[in-house]
């Protein structure tokens, strides 16, 4: 069975950003809840206040003394090309459609089952000792889908994928993986039923670790379990050494979003829609990089 059909998947990290308005006539309980337009008006005020604005109005303002100072008609043109630029990555807007083309998820039959469950580690952040270690966000909800996944095949085996770079001298390099069983064992997932990849440090790593592991054979029905934007990537390595593949992407159902919630705020920069950008170009660089490895 080869790799199948990839569907766009809605669940973005950008969509607290975007404009979600939660359905009026809503009811609790049996109560009818309203939006105050006060509270609406606090909320647009509140998501104006944003530290990125500062350096958006004195780049501005250098432009336009620059302009004023006699600049060419070249210069001219990619400056404010460059500053247009800069607007618009920063917006939700951007970041959504940027996420869009990598966010894209498996179909899966309903007879299909893995034999092995790959959660691709995300990084964790690390405390005053090793007590306070904690996964990070992204490997927080990979974990999650995983254990989720496994739920539904409980005769899978969980494989915690990938270390920490820049952490040697620090921590072992396990520690990535010893805090993704400890949280997926909170979650019901017995030690028995979970493997530690403590060797690859990257995706590309990830795939030939788990061929070079002989835990299985390359026709094995594999599922990988990973966030969102990095799904296509994931797909792109896993997919040169193993033929029958599923991804699933990690981020939370409940920050599922459509066009349809694009709003004018969508249009506003935000720090948080930079941030997010930034990593989707990131990726797509990667991207472009991934044959370069091979």
């Amino acid at each position: 069975m080869g790799l199948e059909p990839t569907t766009p998947c809605l669940q973005s990290r950008c969509s607290s950003q975007l404009s979600y308005v939660p359905a009026r006539n809503t009811s609790c309980y049996g109560v009818r809840l309203e939006r105050s337009p006060l509270r609406t008006l606090s909320a647009v005020l509140r998501e104006l206040i944003e530290p990125l604005w500062l350096p958006i109005f004195v780049l501005v303002a250098v432009w336009v003394m620059a302009w004023r100072s006699g600049l060419t008609k070249w210069s001219r043109i990619a400056g404010t090309a460059a500053l247009a630029a800069m607007w618009l990555v920063s917006t939700p807007f951007a970041a959504f459609v940027l996420e869009r083309p990598l966010a894209t998820e498996s179909q899966v039959d309903a007879n299909w089952s893995p034999d092995f469950i790959y959660v691709l580690a995300g990084g964790y952040d690390i405390g005053d000792s090793a007590e306070q270690d904690a996964n990070g966000v992204e490997t927080t909800r990979r974990v999650n889908r995983g254990v989720q996944l496994w739920r539904e095949h409980p005769d899978a085996k969980l494989v915690m994928a990938g270390g920490q770079p820049g952490t040697d001298g620090l921590r072992g390099p396990d520690r990535q993986g010893l805090l993704m069983q400890a949280q997926a064992e909170r979650l019901g997932v017995p030690a028995t039923s979970i493997i530690i990849d403590s060797v690859s440090m990257n995706t590309n790593g990830h795939a030939k670790v788990a061929r070079e592991a002989g835990l299985h054979g390359t026709d094995a029905p594999l599922a990988v379990v990973t966030s969102d934007f990095h799904l296509r990537r994931a797909r792109r390595e896993f997919s040169r050494f193993f033929v029958d593949i599923r991804l699933f992407g990690s981020d939370p159902t409940i920050t599922d979003d459509s066009f349809s919630d694009l709003s004018l705020m969508s249009l506003v920069p935000r720090v948080d829609a930079l941030r997010d950008s930034t990593t989707y170009l990131r990726e797509y660089v990667a991207l472009l990089l991934s044959d370069l490895r091979n």
